[in-house]
């Protein structure tokens, strides 16, 4: 009794580590999808498990590699249409590190291709991520799956980022109306008003200059010497029959016309000069 007394609690623990546990699968089909303006969408994996020395993702529940091809299926989209998208795995490895340390790393990237096959657009997402179990065993599937849903929502995160950044040329709408197209044409209307303004300016520019092409303050300044100008023009409009007193007229004339007296000098003999014919003194 003894025996089977204490072989029980063995056997108990026995059985909770031979317990299937149940892992939800990895789908990010509830987020929206990135839509490309190529016709259809290729996945080319170049990391399968165990590509990498020492990698041991492929005793995860979903293998990293398995969870990247399901990432682009859930969130890339095909809306074009010629050409096509290449999503390449380059990098999908777990490795556990000396000390229990857990080592997990992800890459990929996108080539768009025209319909003639010219390269016409790249974009890559990279991401990594260590992770210390504790006392759990670090090879055990609980936490190879916390690892790898743990990773993806980084890359989920990295890869949006660099389709927007490299890629938004490319981006389309669900029915193929280019996003990009609509982002160019509000900068082209924006840079578009700031060139009206600026030719509105311009012309705010110009009015102070056509203002100040009158120049009022020559021209009255030029007033005056057209004036004076027309004084000694006016003075040869004097009566030109010879004056009984000053008959040569001369500076005196031109003086009497611009003296600022109006009225004319008068010039009489002095007195006891003239005699009268007949009375002699």
């Amino acid at each position: 009794m003894l025996l089977l007394t204490s072989a029980a609690p063995l056997l108990s623990a026995c059985g909770d580590d031979s317990s299937p546990q149940s892992f939800a699968p990895l789908n990010y089909s509830y987020l929206g999808q990135l839509h490309l303006n190529v016709a259809h969408i290729d996945i080319l994996d170049q990391a399968p498990p165990g590509s990498t020395p020492g990698d041991i993702s492929g005793k995860a529940p979903t293998p990293p590699d398995q969870a990247l091809q399901q990432l682009a299926r859930d969130r890339l989209g095909a809306s074009g249409g010629s050409g096509n998208a290449v999503f390449t795995i380059t990098h999908a490895s777990i490795l556990h590190e000396p000390g229990g340390t857990l080592q997990g790393d992800l890459e990929a990237h996108i080539d768009i291709l025209t319909a003639t096959g010219e390269h016409a657009g790249y974009a890559q997402a990279h991401v990594s991520r260590t992770l210390n179990p504790g006392g759990e065993d670090a090879e055990s599937r609980k936490v190879l799956y916390d690892l790898t849903s743990q990773m993806m929502q980084d890359m989920n995160v990295e890869l949006e980022y660099q389709i927007k950044k490299s890629l938004r040329d490319w981006l389309v709408d669900a029915g193929g109306a280019p996003l990009a197209g609509a982002i160019q044409q509000q900068n082209l209307s924006t840079s578009g008003s700031a060139v009206d303004t600026g030719s509105a300016n311009a012309p705010s520019a110009s009015v102070p200059a056509a203002n100040a092409t009158p120049v009022e303050p020559p021209t009255a300044a030029a007033s005056p010497a057209a004036t004076t100008e027309a004084a000694p023009a006016s003075a040869p409009s004097a009566p030109q029959t010879p004056d009984a007193i000053f008959p040569t007229g001369g500076d005196d004339a031109a003086g009497a016309a611009n003296s600022a007296p109006a009225v004319p000098k008068v010039h009489s003999p002095q007195p006891g000069v003239l005699s009268i014919p007949g009375n002699t003194q």
